[in-house]
């Protein structure tokens, strides 16, 4: 599962970027939300259980609205307005903290210890994609308030991983995640008004919105919220690490890139090694039985 993950996160950054090239970011935010939207509510209605799990989600209007902003409007317009401001890199750098925001949040306000072992690897994890994401950072003076909105976005998600798993965990994914995008969606939507319709996207660009939030976001967020409630946020937000590096490898791959650096290869190293340590169990030796007498 795990794997799936990285892979399908990995083929929304390759499909967003090609689309915020050509259509306002908050357009192919508000556009693969809404799409997403609409793909899971099908198939979470398509059964009478999945219609009662709706209904009973959407019977917690305050849960859904507080968690559809920090997770996913609040999450995407932090991170889409930043990237003018201080670049996509620097961007990248400090989402690349959110293991260590998530074992912070959790320490100060949820009450999970994480042990030194997580922590540590957590701290070494973020240190190699941060050290990766510097290697392209864009040059140009630092914005406090491009700073200030994406750190802000990457605490909000540390924190609504914490509270999705403590509020919601007796609903299947399914169900939750329909209604949580359609509170997005609805807030989203007056951020993307004014360049949805100063630039309204061509028909390329919306086939590719469509192909985003169908095909490659839904399955993403189903099997990401799964690790939440399997394995908790700092796990789920440790094992996406390995995204840009995945993006990276396959684009050497494709032959769109040229092969990574030894230095981009020893961060790659690094951070599989800190992710290791977030997500692999130790096993807890088992006690001897006492022989009968």
């Amino acid at each position: 599962m795990p794997i799936v993950l990285v892979l399908l996160l990995a083929g929304t950054w390759l499909l967003s970027g090609a689309l915020v090239t050509g259509t306002e970011p908050l357009t192919v935010a508000v556009g693969r939300t809404a799409v997403c939207c609409l793909v899971l509510t099908v198939v979470a209605a398509s059964s009478a259980s999945g219609r009662a799990d709706l209904r009973r989600t959407a019977g917690r209007p305050g849960t859904v609205w507080l968690l559809g902003l920090l997770g996913f409007a609040g999450y995407a317009a932090g991170t889409l307005l930043a990237i003018p401001r201080i670049g996509t890199s620097l961007t990248n750098l400090v989402v690349a903290l959110m293991p260590c925001a998530s074992v912070a949040v959790g320490a100060l306000f949820f009450g999970e210890r994480s042990g030194p072992r997580r922590a540590g690897g957590a701290v070494l994890a973020c240190a190699a994609a941060a050290g990766y994401a510097a290697l392209g950072a864009d040059a140009g003076d630092l914005d406090g308030v491009g700073l200030l909105l994406v750190a802000a976005a990457t605490v909000a998600f540390a924190v609504y991983g914490f509270l999705y798993r403590q509020r919601l965990s007796g609903l299947p994914p399914l169900a939750v995640l329909p209604v949580l995008l359609a509170a997005a969606t609805c807030l989203l939507l007056p951020m993307s008004l004014p360049g949805l319709i100063a630039h309204p996207p061509g028909l390329a660009a919306t086939g590719g919105i469509v192909v985003l939030g169908a095909a490659v976001y839904a399955p993403a967020y189903l099997v990401q919220h799964r690790l939440i409630l399997l394995r908790g946020p700092v796990f789920t937000a440790a094992v996406q690490l390995a995204v840009p590096f995945t993006v990276r490898l396959g684009d050497w791959a494709l032959g769109s890139a040229s092969a990574p650096s030894p230095a981009e290869l020893l961060l790659l190293a690094a951070c599989c090694a800190g992710i290791t340590l977030v997500t692999v169990r130790r096993e807890r030796p088992s006690e001897p039985v006492p022989s009968g007498r």
